[in-house]
């Protein structure tokens, strides 16, 4: 973005100028303040859905966004401006654990015929706290974990934290919709959350934590569905359990 100014007839180069535009990945009607070299640039709700804003180029800008009349930054980075436009994209919302610059693509929605889905492991009391997740396809609901049917491995998700978004089919080859089953695992021992239930009860590779039905029933096709992985304590009467339990926190 360049300015141009003439004088008795001659064009001169005038300024050049740089657009920062910060859309707000989820809005939660939090008011932030944007920071650019350590100067209040914009103050705006996140329901407006983005910061814009346009400076005198320079060949770094130190970016940082606060909570509303907050000093210490949420997030803050230093880019090199390389175009006339710097574009970041920022998901905030506390109460899910959201507080980072997104790479792009990393809230895109995905086709209709996939399903997207970001975990969240609030698994306390379990293990190390650092979960592995196996996702397993069990359209025939019988609540078993195959390992011929296993379509992926979420690793090292840390306890409070969120895993990357991850896509996967929709529907079977024969049109079928694909249920999704997880097994939550320590990270560290390998321990199944549902190890010591199942060797009470049976099956041993029992499998209840579906992430698309039962109580996530509602995760749709065409979105990111947010999974919180969480603690369901049941007491069989002789025996206490505290068990990996699903439900949706957020869809986008």
């Amino acid at each position: 973005m360049q300015l141009l100014s003439c004088k008795k007839g001659t064009v001169l180069e005038g300024e050049k100028f740089v657009e920062v535009y910060i859309p707000f990945v989820i809005q939660t009607g939090d008011t932030l303040d944007l920071y650019i070299d350590g100067k209040l640039a914009q103050t705006q709700t996140t329901n407006r859905r983005f910061f814009n804003v346009v400076l005198k180029q320079k060949e770094q800008l130190n970016i940082s966004i606060h909570k509303a009349g907050a000093a210490e930054a949420l997030v803050d980075t230093t880019v090199t401006v390389k175009t006339d436009k710097v574009s970041l994209s920022y998901a905030y919302d506390p109460t899910l654990g959201f507080n980072r610059f997104v790479n792009p693509g990393d809230f895109d929605r995905p086709s209709s015929d996939s399903i997207a889905f970001i975990l969240v492991n609030n698994y306390t009391g379990f293990g190390s706290g650092k979960i592995n997740v196996t996702i397993y396809r069990n359209n025939s609901k019988d609540y078993t974990a195959n390992p011929a049917d296993s379509v992926t491995t979420i690793k090292n998700i840390a306890l409070g934290a969120m895993s990357e978004k991850f896509v996967l089919p929709a529907y079977s080859a024969d049109g079928t919709r694909n249920l999704y089953v997880g097994v939550v695992r320590d990270a560290v021992s390998g321990m199944d959350g549902y190890g010591e239930y199942n060797a009470d009860y049976g099956p041993a590779n029992g499998a209840y934590l579906f992430i698309n039905d039962d109580a996530t029933s509602s995760a749709a096709n065409g979105l990111i569905n947010g999974i919180t992985i969480k603690s369901l304590i049941y007491d069989s009467g002789s025996k206490i359990y505290n068990l990996p339990d699903a439900s949706i926190a957020f869809q986008l």
